[in-house]
């Protein structure tokens, strides 16, 4: 398997998120359902992949990376990624998700029903001494929170503002499972900053609202019709309700080749062939400003079909990240 070692870090990582949370069940059972687990981590393993291949390729010398991790949810893969990159070539993650609270309300007790809890980041713990301390301070790269929604343009300017304009250091984006539109949001942030690395695994198609308005979706200098991407259908407690996925792919698939073409890196496309079981084709594109790849990397397999995975990266090029 192309990620063996990938999924022993992990494990690794998993092992070391048990010994954190020893002595507190309640944390340990609300964050590690087994299933929910293992999914995130091989859905999400290209792109720790990518990511440990740029850390390996960095100079101890350059400045530290900032990681903002997209739509985290609870944060899984920036867990998995504190616990397997190099603490001295990065600096922090930052989670962005909706449904944290704000983030310097830093106890559970002030949380509220809608709000995502927090205590595995920043929940009490003692050390060996019996001093109370917070699980904060045991993550080997910090996890910070940040409550924004980026469909809220607003938001977006906060975060350009407080973020991408304040960072001192290369800054990479994660952004993995993210439903509908939130792919364009995620690739204007990265058209829209300095950011020196980005990995999108785009999940479910826009809703049909975008096409019955006649909306032409924008990113970069690529445009394109929402009606011949969108599609209606929902999740309801994991069983899928909408049109059948033969019916879906097509429709994916498009959406993906847009959502590449829309990154801004320049240069003029090239096209090779896979012929491996685990990959499919690769698209890549080049230029003087950078690089970006669309890769057909099959995860799922039981009906799944969405198996793309977008990685760019702004001058200098690192040639070891993009070897096959």
């Amino acid at each position: 398997n192309i990620y063996a070692s990938t999924y022993e870090d992990s494990l690794t990582a998993i092992v070391n998120w048990r010994k954190r949370y020893r002595g507190n069940p309640q944390v340990w059972k609300r964050i590690f359902n087994k299933d929910r687990v293992v999914k995130e981590l091989i859905e999400s393993a290209p792109v720790i992949e990518f990511v440990k291949r740029a850390m390996d390729n960095q100079e101890d010398d350059e400045k530290k990376f900032t990681i903002i991790d997209l739509c985290s949810g609870k944060g899984y893969l920036s867990m998995f990624l504190s616990e397997i990159l190099p603490k001295e070539k990065v600096d922090k993650f930052i989670l962005v998700d909706k449904a944290w609270a704000i983030a310097n309300k830093k106890t559970t007790t002030e949380l509220k029903p809608h709000h995502m809890n927090w205590d595995h980041i920043y929940g009490t713990t003692f050390n060996t001494d019996g001093e109370e301390s917070s699980y904060f301070t045991t993550w080997p790269i910090p996890l910070y929170t940040s409550k924004q929604d980026l469909k809220d343009s607003c938001n977006q300017r906060q975060m350009t503002k407080h973020f991408f304009n304040k960072i001192d250091g290369p800054v990479i984006i994660l952004a993995v499972h993210l439903c509908g539109t939130l792919s364009l949001k995620a690739i204007d942030m990265f058209n829209n900053n300095q950011v020196k690395l980005f990995a999108l695994k785009p999940c479910c198609l826009p809703q049909m609202v975008y096409a019955n308005r006649g909306d032409v979706f924008r990113i970069g200098q690529h445009e394109f019709d929402a009606k011949d991407v969108c599609s209606n259908g929902q999740y309801n407690k994991g069983n899928w309700n909408g049109p059948p996925r033969w019916h879906l792919q097509p429709r994916f698939n498009y959406w993906a080749d847009n959502l590449f073409k829309g990154i801004d890196v320049g240069g003029s496309a090239s096209l090779e062939q896979d012929g491996s079981e685990e990959r499919g084709y690769r698209v890549s594109m080049a230029s003087h400003d950078g690089i970006k790849v669309k890769d057909d990397i099959v995860i799922q397999v039981d009906g799944g079909f969405q198996n793309t995975y977008i990685f760019a990266e702004r001058e200098p090029v690192t040639p070891a990240i993009w070897v096959k």
